[in-house]
């Protein structure tokens, strides 16, 4: 099963989802993404992470290397 890591304001702070729980507290969307990576690079292959952005769509900001998305 691919991990998937959302980073998403949240109550005021930018944070990280994963299996629909907040978690971390980030001044910063940068500082939550790289966050959201070391945490999927611990999560295995397949894991993912994604950001919220203006328009309030998700951009994939990190596939993993085995990533199973189609060329």
């Amino acid at each position: 099963m691919t991990t998937e890591f959302y980073v998403v304001r949240h109550q005021g702070a930018w944070r990280i989802r994963v299996n629909g729980k907040h978690h971390g507290d980030y001044e910063s969307r940068l500082l939550a993404i790289n966050a959201a990576v070391t945490e999927a690079q611990a999560a295995g292959p397949g894991a993912k992470v994604f950001s919220t952005g203006i328009v309030s769509q998700y951009s994939d900001e990190w596939p993993s290397k085995y990533s199973t998305k189609s060329p």
